[in-house]
């Protein structure tokens, strides 16, 4: 992972600091990299700022304000010494002011705890709004992830036709696989494809035998079989294990997540411009919001926030 050279920590003052906060100081001192330490505070609700006077407002603000630093500043104190860190208070949204600090910081990667929610495995507003709209990769941590990532899985949907994905893959290929180096972990590659049009096919209308529907089947997965081999050429004395699934795209991969139990999922977030609020594909989003382990997701290369 030596590509990140200037990285943004997202601490929101709990326990859950930790775990993430120690990886971004293993990756940081790895790279040779830089540091910042923010948190954001949510402004008050408008209807308590418009009754509370001028005054009290500012000392709540300052109180809140020093409250956060002296955490940060406790947190800067265990990381290690030769690390350049910066700290950071801003009062905001946290997603809107973290994505402005990614871009006017020019940081390379945002990492930030996964934060309990009422259902273990979902991710909340701050998680779906970084994976739609941040244009840095992001690396959520869950709580209790203390040991190295053992196991790491990288979920892939290459297609030659589009170099944009293309290159995504290629990206999140390379960067599993400089991670499994540095954790010592093991690398399994996934893809999830399926026959379009299978239940049509087998409609009275086509009246197709399914020795025929098969063979098409067969023929899909051999096309699907050769652009993951393309994609891992340049890797093939890594010797990757891959498994190709047949079935839809977010409930396969959910499933293989389920039953491998990686410590964490490599996987990109393929952006939809044309519709505002729609950052981030369909699949990724129904995995990344069904599983419990840590994730990092990469944008496509000339992603574009709409955040400003």
């Amino acid at each position: 992972m030596e590509r990140f050279q200037n990285i943004l920590f997202a601490s929101f003052g709990s326990k859950e600091d930790l775990a993430a906060l120690d990886r971004a100081n293993r990756l940081a001192l790895a790279n040779q990299a830089s540091l910042t330490l923010i948190r954001v505070l949510e402004d008050l609700p408008f209807a308590a700022s418009y009754i509370m006077p001028k005054k009290r407002l500012a000392d709540f603000q300052n109180a809140s304000m020093n409250q956060a630093q002296h955490e940060l500043d406790e947190l800067s104190a265990k990381l290690d010494a030769s690390i350049q860190v910066k700290t950071k208070v801003l009062f905001g949204k946290p997603f809107i002011e973290l994505i402005r600090t990614v871009l006017s910081g020019g940081h390379d990667l945002l990492i930030k705890p996964k934060i309990p929610t009422v259902k273990d495995r979902a991710l909340d507003s701050t998680d779906l709004h970084l994976l739609r709209k941040c244009p840095c990769p992001v690396w959520i941590i869950k709580p209790n992830q203390r040991k190295p990532f053992g196991k790491i899985l990288i979920a892939v949907d290459p297609d030659p036709s589009d170099p944009d994905r293309l290159s995504l893959h290629a990206d999140l290929i390379k960067i599993g696989i400089s991670l499994a180096d540095r954790e010592k972990g093991k690398v399994e590659v996934v893809h999830a494809w399926n026959l379009e049009g299978e239940s049509m096919f087998r409609s009275p209308r086509f009246n197709m035998s399914e020795d025929e529907i098969q063979k098409m089947a067969n023929d899909v997965e051999s096309i699907h079989q050769k652009w993951i081999d393309a994609l891992l050429e340049p890797y093939k004395d890594k010797k990757l294990k891959v498994v190709l699934e047949k079935g839809d795209s977010g409930a396969t991969l959910v499933k293989l997540i389920e039953k491998k139990k990686p410590d964490i999922v490599v996987m990109g977030t393929v952006a939809r411009t044309g519709l505002p609020g729609l950052l981030i594909g369909n699949t990724a989003e129904y995995v990344l919001g069904q599983i419990t382990c840590s994730i990092l997701t990469l944008k496509p290369k000339g992603f574009k926030t709409p955040v400003s």
